[in-house]
């Protein structure tokens, strides 16, 4: 999840757990546990891009680290703060608590986390929410600014804390009845068309849970699709076919980029030929303006060989298009009004 989102949680999951021990400054403890695990993201300064993307998320996002960085952490607080009444396994329990707890959310959205790292490169991901949901931050943001701006006597506050996680907890809980109805509906167009995909995923689309995108391997081909939970129920999802083009690596597929960002991939990609030079493609960040466009581009389309100086910003086009215009026909897509959709070229 973004930044944002960590920061306000740790900081209210800091409050119900060790406040009135440690009064305001468990704030700043909870905020800088539950975005270490984001420390890898610094890999990008000192490393080519496709070693970069396969090192976020993976070791310091597993249980492996959450444990042993927990650990240290609760020994560095108690030489820190020697006078606090607080016990090492107590420590212990707060910062492991909160690095879990953000390797959990991360497995939410759809980037795939490596839980369990260095004994497995697996990735796990259960596409239950967007990278950055305004709907799912909101509650715990406000409880997060009273919590800082209050006062620590203030009685209040631990139901402050508890309201932004309970009405995130629910938004979580929303999203994942929305996910179940929607995983109905593309396996019924799946029937209605005729398709019969190995495998497909269903993750939301950019800053909301009632908008879905879809992604089903056909064996040469990918199909992809979007569905409201507000769609006509009658009405299948309209897919769009892409090529896999997997012949496009014969050449290269023992290149050490190409290797790395087929991992990164983990199967569900395409290739393209932009200038007559390979690019990647990877589904499960989406079609920048996919929604409303076909064959729109995607939003993370990686340079296999032309070395581009561009190539280490991640997902740099996911929000091209967006304006007042799109905004109020991407809130009429997600209320179930269809868009006219137009043919564009890459």
């Amino acid at each position: 999840m973004d930044s944002l989102t960590h920061v306000c949680l740790g900081a209210c999951v800091g409050e119900l757990l060790i406040h009135k021990q440690l009064g305001k400054k468990v704030l700043l403890w909870g905020i800088v546990a539950q975005n270490l695990p984001d420390i890898d993201s610094m890999a990008a300064l000192f490393l080519p891009a496709d070693r970069a993307f396969l090192i976020h998320r993976g070791i310091t996002h597993s249980l492996f680290f959450a444990i042993a960085a927990g650990l240290l952490l609760a020994w560095l607080a108690r030489r820190v703060h020697y006078k606090t009444r607080l016990s090492f396994a107590a420590l212990a329990f707060f910062f492991c608590f909160q690095l879990l707890l953000h390797d959990l959310l991360d497995v939410c959205n759809s980037y795939g986390t490596g839980l369990l790292e260095p004994f497995s490169n697996q990735r796990f991901s259960v596409n239950l929410l967007y990278v950055a949901d305004p709907f799912f931050t909101v509650a715990l943001l406000i409880a997060a600014i009273l919590l800082i701006f209050k006062g620590a006597g203030n009685k209040q506050r631990s139901k402050w804390a508890w309201s932004g996680i309970v009405v995130s907890a629910l938004y979580l809980c929303f999203s994942l009845v929305n996910k179940v109805i929607v995983d109905k509906k593309v396996e019924e167009s799946f029937a209605a068309n005729h398709l019969r995909p190995s495998k497909y995923f269903t993750t939301p689309a950019p800053f909301n849970n009632m908008l879905w995108y879809v992604v089903a391997d056909g064996r040469d081909v990918y199909y992809t699709g979007y569905r409201s939970i507000w769609d006509d129920r009658t009405k299948p999802v309209d897919f769009e076919v892409h090529d896999k083009n997997r012949n496009l690596l014969q050449q290269i597929k023992n290149y050490p980029t190409v290797k790395n960002m087929v991992e990164f991939a983990n199967e569900y990609y395409t290739l393209s030929l932009i200038n007559n030079k390979p690019y990647l493609n990877v589904f499960r960040f989406e079609q920048v303006q996919g929604w409303q466009t076909k064959n729109a581009p995607f939003a993370f389309s990686y340079p296999l060989l032309s070395g581009d100086s561009d190539a280490g910003v991640l997902q740099k086009g996911r929000l091209a298009g967006w304006n007042k215009h799109t905004v109020k026909l991407y809130i009429e897509r997600i209320a179930g009004e269809p868009v006219n959709s137009k043919s564009t070229t890459k």
